[in-house]
């Protein structure tokens, strides 16, 4: 059964698909998101609350996982002791501090810088990933697939305004932070997921870490802060599906495959949340929406070309 899956999760067609729709759950979060800080009235610069709505997301998700694990799968919930801290530290890292200083960074940028900077964690995951595994080189061709897919980024994000080059420790500084501590979870997670069920791993890393960003926005902005009714309830819950899906599609992928080749896949976060808010927030899609995505599959596929095996000596 585990060589079978392997071998399934290791063929490019199915790791393609599998990105491409995890990475459409989380850009359908950047519609979601408005949707929903408008039907529950979140001021635009209260970061605290959008820090206590992300642990109540995220801690559904959690809930949601630990169901799926226990009645679908029938996996039991309990990993081992040893491994307990280190799915607390993947949930500090992933969830927690990633997050915390996402909202924070944003507070004091712009959605561009922001749509732009999140975009380095691909980079980051690409260095650490060369660092940490000797089979992961760092060849010309995904240089330059991810130079390609990550000028791609800042073409769909041209047209959304200017882009000044301002910088600031608490905004574009906490940005990269962010984007910094999420490639370092998704290393953390490939090693978790080789030895823990990639469902436990997302479950107990949102649990974890939902709990520190209910208890940061709770104490920042109050827990009566944040407000459902059952429209926004029902998007909190759409959230927190797509939460808890695409990390598990996520972690499973980077548990047969090398790091380095997957992180490429993310450049399409931006691109789905670009044309997912113009079908539901009536947001324009212009000729550099399509000429960004154009040049994001043109970096996966630079990535993840083949390279001819070197001639045996003598042959």
């Amino acid at each position: 059964m585990e060589s079978r899956m392997k071998e399934r999760l290791q063929q490019k067609p199915v790791v393609l698909a599998l990105s491409a729709f995890a990475c459409l759950l989380w850009g359908s979060a950047f519609p979601s998101l408005k949707i929903s800080y408008e039907l529950i009235s979140l001021p635009p610069d209260d970061w605290g609350a959008k820090v206590l709505f992300a642990g109540y997301r995220f801690f559904l998700a959690a809930l949601l996982l630990i169901f799926t694990a226990t009645v679908v799968f029938r996996i039991k919930i309990r990993i081992p002791r040893n491994i307990l801290p280190w799915t607390f530290l993947l949930g500090l890292l992933q969830t927690a501090l990633q997050y915390f200083f996402f909202y924070n960074g944003l507070a004091y940028s712009t959605g561009i810088k922001g749509s732009i900077i999140g975009a380095t964690g691909s980079l980051f995951v690409v260095i650490l990933s060369r660092m940490y595994y000797k089979n992961d080189p760092l060849t010309p061709a995904k240089v330059l697939g991810l130079l390609v897919g990550f000028v791609g980024v800042m073409v769909a994000n041209m047209a959304k305004g200017a882009l000044d080059f301002s910088i600031s420790f608490v905004g574009e500084g906490f940005l990269l932070i962010s984007s910094f501590v999420g490639a370092l979870g998704t290393i953390l997670a490939k090693e978790l997921a080789a030895t823990v069920h990639p469902v436990l791993v997302t479950a107990y890393q949102m649990f974890f870490g939902s709990v520190l960003l209910i208890l940061t926005g709770g104490i920042a902005s109050g827990l009566g802060s944040v407000v459902f009714d059952w429209r926004s309830g029902l998007l909190l819950l759409y959230l927190a599906f797509a939460s808890a899906t695409a990390f598990s599609i996520w972690y499973s992928i980077l548990k047969y495959n090398k790091a380095g080749e997957v992180a490429v896949y993310r450049f399409l976060i931006p691109i789905w949340g670009t044309l997912l808010s113009a079908i539901f927030l009536g947001e324009s899609i212009g000729l550099n929406t399509i000429v960004a995505l154009a040049m994001v599959s043109a970096g996966i596929a630079l990535v993840n070309k083949r390279r001819p095996e070197s001639p045996m000596l003598g042959a």
